[in-house]
């Protein structure tokens, strides 16, 4: 019986051994890199970027990839997915350019494969999936807050559906507050999870108290060698302000993240952390980096933690300059123009092109039902030109329909070398219905964020604006809590009198045949208490009165 144990045991133990072995054709890699750069204002910009590729054609022969995940791939016919969660604006203006943008709150595109037919079947079923995977509030995500591009957004890997609008959906929450409870579902796809690797540096309390952080979720595929493989990018960018947070401008990863790094996952392939010099005097330990193309240093993570823990620090001197950034080519800027909350407006959406060259960009725009557009006062202008027109080359609108779909606006213009062209349309708010007003109805609601692509060295580079915030039309909600307790109120007290009325019966009886309560009992024998006090009191005094008289005589 021991040995029949024993044999059991071993062979469980050499189980995932020939499970691999049986999947040798496919070929996996998972990659770990740390990119940290340095901002004007004495801001840091840490980015973690994990990587998963897989070459299983029918996704089911793999060992990294995240099973939850994979399944609802494949289950709904998925060919592209893309999930970013966001809080804080990305300042382009201040921080420079960078290639992994997100507007504020939640944004969530998907390609389908298949018939065209049951795409919104499915585009709910992985709507409600993702969400639970990522404990985001997807499932709110209805056809209100739903489009389907003609020219944006196109997809960046492989598809069988070439481009068909009808095969994509995109949704966006701009209100969408992002917290711990979507980073510890995000950690849990990685193959080791927090437990190990760059992710083990990943806290909370350090994390959600930056100036800017977005995790973004990416699964699409690719061509490699002859084949196709898939491949999941989790991403995490973070903006920390030692400055502002420790008083110089001087950090260390565990200053900034809380911890250190102890040891690399055994499944990745590679680990590596690049830091960016601001200038300068600005010294990088430990001394166990190989330099990079322009100023930075690398260090081989996988390498160093062998031997030792490694805590990446950069001593800048109080005499360094600022920080350069790469300036972004366009600038976009949105905001709102009104006098009230109840009168019409302009949405105003400002293109600063910053370089010698003109620039063709395709602008997309997702306003809600709830603002009434004017399509006839829609205008594109050159404020460099004396406000001369701009014409635009393409245009594709889809009208909105009330609680039912939102206008999307979709126009491609070039903007001139150095020039800033002003989009404006005009728009009536709405009044809604007393119940599809949130909580904080006065708070007002945000516009998605516009949408700017355009080519830079024959690659789409994808911007996006601000999420302006909207006041609507809002009635007085005191009101009817008002009237409701007043009238409620009345009905209480006549409904109450008039049922005590019709349901009680009138009857005479004998005094000593009413049952005294408990409350009465006690009243009647407080007055007979007070009763024979008064009576003994009474008693006394007349005793008193009468040996005072008879003294009285005696003395006379």
């Amino acid at each position: 019986m021991i040995l029949l144990l024993r044999a059991v045991a071993m062979v469980t133990r050499l189980l995932p051994l020939l499970l691999l072995v049986t999947t040798t054709h496919t070929t996996e890699t998972y990659l770990e890199h740390l990119d940290i750069k340095h901002l004007p204002g004495s801001k840091v910009h840490t980015e973690f970027t994990f990587t998963s590729t897989s070459t299983s054609v029918n996704g089911r022969d793999f060992n990294i990839l995240p099973r939850p995940l994979v399944q609802i791939i494949l289950s709904y016919e998925v060919e592209e997915l893309s999930l970013t969660l966001t809080q804080g604006m990305w300042r382009d203006r201040l921080w420079g350019f960078t290639e992994n943008t997100a507007p504020p709150g939640a944004q969530f595109l998907v390609w389908f494969g298949g018939k065209s037919e049951t795409v919104d079947t499915r585009w709910q079923h992985v709507r409600n999936s993702i969400s639970g995977i990522t404990c985001a509030s997807l499932g709110s995500l209805s056809s209100e807050d739903t489009v389907s591009p003609l020219f944006s957004l196109k997809p960046t890997g492989l598809t069988t559906t070439k481009g068909d609008r009808d095969y994509v959906r995109y949704g966006v929450s701009p209100a969408e507050v992002v917290c711990t409870e979507n980073l510890t579902p995000w950690l849990k796809l990685l193959p080791c999870s927090s437990s190990s690797g760059l992710a083990s540096l990943l806290d909370s309390s350090k994390i959600y108290n930056t100036a800017y952080h977005s995790l973004s979720l990416t699964v699409r595929r690719i061509r490699m060698g002859d084949g196709i493989a898939w491949v999941i990018e989790q991403r995490i960018s973070l903006v920390f302000a030692p400055l502002q947070l420790y008083g110089r401008a001087s950090w260390s990863m565990k200053g900034l993240l809380g911890r250190t790094l102890v040891d690399t996952c055994p499944v990745a392939s590679s680990t590596t952390i690049n830091v960016e010099t601001p200038g300068e005097g600005a010294t990088v330990t430990p001394n166990l980096h190989t330099p990079l193309s322009g100023k930075g240093v690398t260090f081989d993570a996988g390498n160093i933690t062998q031997t030792k823990i490694l805590n990446v620090a950069v001593n800048i001197p109080d005499n360094a300059g600022p920080a350069r950034v790469v300036p972004p080519a366009i600038h976009v800027h949105t905001y709102i123009s009104r006098i009230s909350s109840s009168s019409s407006g302009h949405i105003v959406t400002l293109f600063t092109n910053n370089r010698d060259t003109d620039i063709t960009v395709l602008y997309m725009q997702v306003v809600p039902w709830w603002l009434r557009l004017y399509v006839h006062t829609m205008s594109i202008t050159d404020l460099s030109s004396s406000s001369s027109p701009i014409t635009h080359e393409k245009l594709n609108l889809d009208l909105a329909r009330d609680r039912e779909t939102p206008y999307t606006l979709e126009i491609v213009f070039t903007i001139p070398a150095r020039s800033t062209a002003k989009f404006s349309i005009q728009f009536d708010p709405l009044l809604l219905r007393w119940n599809e007003y949130p909580p904080d109805a006065h708070h007002g609601r945000h516009i998605p964020s516009g949408v700017v692509s355009y080519k830079d060295n024959e690659q789409v580079v994808r911007l996006y604006s601000d999420s302006p915030l909207v006041y609507l039309p809002t009635p007085d909600f005191s009101m009817p809590f008002n009237v409701l307790c007043l009238v409620s109120t009345v009905i209480a007290i006549v409904y109450g009198s008039i049922f005590s009325l019709t349901t009680k019966e009138l009857a005479c009886i004998k005094e000593n045949e009413v049952k005294k309560g408990l409350l009465i009992q006690l009243i009647t024998a407080l007055r007979g208490a007070l009763k024979k006090q008064e009576t003994g009191s009474g008693v006394v005094k007349k005793e008193q009165t009468e040996q005072n008289e008879n003294s009285e005589g005696t003395k006379k």
